[in-house]
């Protein structure tokens, strides 16, 4: 077993279950509603690979109307939650994913879920999965601010609070560049997998001595 690990983390989407989510509209929903909202959508930086909500609230702040950020807030969060959950009867664990978790378990590791998807529709897409209620901690990007959410390494630590164990004992794996940074800048070990967005040239760019598994459930046999 891996030396320091006390637990096992994984993405949801792409990841460890195979789901159906619309992305395109997911990426409108910001847009969507700052245009229903008469925000400048088009006029503010956004930084990073995944877009933040913080200068939405920023010139909301600047143009006096900073007391609407947080229903603005709320607006989005639930048509993302409604757009992700759209699909949700369709999601399906990859192979050796539902499997994985009672061998995880044996080795005396707690296993948890972590997920830019809201804990609403993590608990739905496990639900439909009969997996609810098998993980020791889901966290979503509703846990807290939606900034802190992955790839920021907030997103990582507060998986570690709710597992109970510090970011560096965790082994999480992923399948986007966004669930490798949230892991490195926590100090978390990170496998790439291959059953989502990302290949192994995109992940060997990223750290060509990174581990890289085809599903997330070939973990335990790493273990």
């Amino acid at each position: 077993m891996m030396p320091g690990i006390k637990a096992v983390g994984f993405d949801l989407d792409g990841t460890f279950l195979k789901t159906h989510v619309d992305y395109s509209k997911l990426d409108r929903v910001d847009r969507d509603i700052c245009e229903r909202h008469e925000i400048p959508f088009d006029e503010l930086v956004f930084p990073g690979i995944k877009r933040p909500r913080f200068p939405i609230r920023e010139w909301l702040e600047a143009h006096g109307r900073e007391d609407e950020f947080p229903g603005i807030n709320k607006e989005m969060d639930d048509l993302c939650t409604l757009i992700e959950k759209e699909f949700v009867h369709e999601a399906e664990p990859f192979p050796g994913s539902a499997e994985c978790i009672d061998r995880i378990r044996s080795k005396g590791l707690k296993v948890g879920i972590l997920t830019r998807g809201s804990r609403e529709y993590a608990d739905a897409a496990l639900g439909n999965c009969g997996l609810a209620g098998s993980f020791d901690a889901i966290v979503g990007r509703d846990y807290s601010d939606y900034d802190n959410a992955k790839p920021s390494p907030i997103a990582m630590r507060e998986f570690a609070k709710e597992l109970g164990v510090d970011p560096e004992e965790i082994l999480y794996l992923g399948d986007n560049i966004a669930d490798y940074i949230s892991a490195r800048d926590a100090g978390a070990l990170f496998i790439g997998v291959l059953s989502g967005s990302a290949d192994e040239k995109d992940w060997k760019g990223q750290d060509p001595e990174m581990v890289v598994l085809h599903y997330a459930g070939d973990v335990a046999d790493l273990l």
